[in-house]
């Protein structure tokens, strides 16, 4: 990493983070599928929790744990404060800022030199799952991140110290979404593999680390036992070829093809990129221009141990269920992920590319794309406020309005087919 170029890189970050959220609070309306009925939903629990004078005569509430609460607990406090629509775009400007910040921390954990790839998060931020309005879920992955990072940098600490911050890592994320707090998980079960040297020293390991997030697995099973109907599936699914199709499409774009089709042509070139970076990385991992092929023992563990965490993850997306632990979408929750996973694997080398190219060649990608996702939710959102404009008829206050795309008999469903929109 060039020392002058450092700084350069980080203040170039730091403005387009910021533009991304900006742009957040200049859309009318964010237009995500689900994420009206969440913020709905918010305003009726306000209600309830204050003596529902207004839902309390068609709803009742009753408050469990349950890790799906990341959106709830977040929103809810800003609610006293802001209207629905303001509580939502700070929650998504939350994401964004959340998503910046864990990228750079978990690049600098886990190789510094990679710094210069950062830029290429910002095509995944307004990824498929966020348009989904899977709001707990987005904004829990970098707070995943987060905690990966430390939990490799305090690896060699005492027992006492990997204890309560496993598990107050673990427990946190648990209850924001189950599923990144899965990523943690096999994330510490790579660290002690990583580390392990013989069987042996693995099998003890993996005991070791079974004593210490003891507490977060014990909450993991009384949860997993309470609905074990959710986990038991015909695996004939694994026979379809037309699902391996799909998920390879998915795992393609790294969920960046979220509205629109015209969105490929930016995915085309920012995989094609990242793939050209990827192959020529792990040709110089593998490869010592001196030495030649480098041993396995001789690769660096923090290089192990995120091979070692996507290949973990490429196998449950390729083999589980899109509906899987009782929600749906559940595969395409992961290749994203993966994608930020491997950025830290990434390597410049100057005999193919310069520091400079590569920094322009990702920056051009990471505008290209904001500007076809920016011209995408714009065209959406502009779509929302006409339809609420428009409306004619005198709904009662509190009414649910739903407006969908009717199914295309060529295309299909598209990937985000409505919008739910609270009156």
């Amino acid at each position: 990493m060039n020392n002058k170029l450092y700084p350069k890189i980080l203040f170039g970050y730091t403005i387009f983070l910021c533009v991304h959220m900006g742009f957040v609070w200049l859309l009318p309306y964010f237009p995500s599928q689900d994420g009206p009925s969440h913020i709905y939903n918010l305003v009726i629990l306000k209600d309830l929790l204050n003596g529902g004078r207004e839902w309390g005569s068609f709803f009742s509430y009753q408050l469990h744990a349950v890790p799906n609460l990341a959106f709830t607990l977040l929103s809810y406090p800003l609610l006293q404060f802001f209207s629905p629509l303001i509580v939502e775009k700070l929650f998504i400007s939350i994401y964004v800022a959340l998503m910046g910040i864990s990228t750079y921390f978990f690049l600098d954990t886990f190789n510094k030199r990679s710094i210069s790839f950062i830029f290429f998060v910002f095509p995944v931020v307004f990824n498929f799952n966020l348009m989904m309005g899977f709001y707990s879920y987005v904004i829990t992955v970098p707070l995943f991140l987060i905690a990966f990072s430390i939990s490799w940098k305090i690896r060699h600490r005492s027992i006492i110290c990997k204890f309560i911050f496993f598990n107050l890592a673990g427990l946190i994320i648990f209850y924001f979404h189950i599923i990144p707090f899965i990523f943690l998980l096999l994330g510490l079960i790579c660290i002690t593999i990583v580390q392990s040297k013989g069987l042996k020293n693995l099998i003890v390991g993996q005991l070791n680390l079974l004593f210490i997030i003891s507490p977060s697995l014990i909450i993991l099973f009384l949860y997993l036992v309470k609905d074990t109907k959710s986990f038991l599936y015909d695996f004939s699914y694994l026979f379809a070829l037309s699902r391996y199709i799909y998920l390879r499409n998915d795992l393609f774009f790294f969920s960046t093809v979220t509205f629109s089709p015209w969105q490929m042509f930016p995915g085309f070139i920012f995989t094609g990129l990242f793939l050209s970076f990827f192959i020529l990385s792990v040709y110089l991992l593998i490869r010592d221009p001196n030495k030649g092929w480098v041993k396995i023992r001789d690769i660096k563990a923090s290089d192990k141990v995120l091979i070692c965490l996507s290949s973990f993850l490429l196998l449950i997306y390729l083999f589980t269920p899109f509906r899987f632990g009782g929600g749906d979408f559940f595969n395409q929750r992961f290749p994203w992920v993966v994608f930020i996973i491997l950025l830290p694997l990434l390597r410049i080398n100057k005999k193919f590319f310069s520091e400079r190219f590569v920094m322009v060649s990702i920056v051009s990608v990471a505008i290209l794309f904001f500007v076809f996702n920016a011209g995408m939710l714009w065209q959406q959102s502009y779509k929302v406020k006409k339809f609420l404009n428009g409306l004619k008829a005198d709904l009662p206050k509190g009414a649910y309005v739903m407006t969908y795309k009717k199914i295309d008999p060529k295309k299909g469903w598209p990937r985000i087919y409505y919008h739910r929109i609270p009156l």
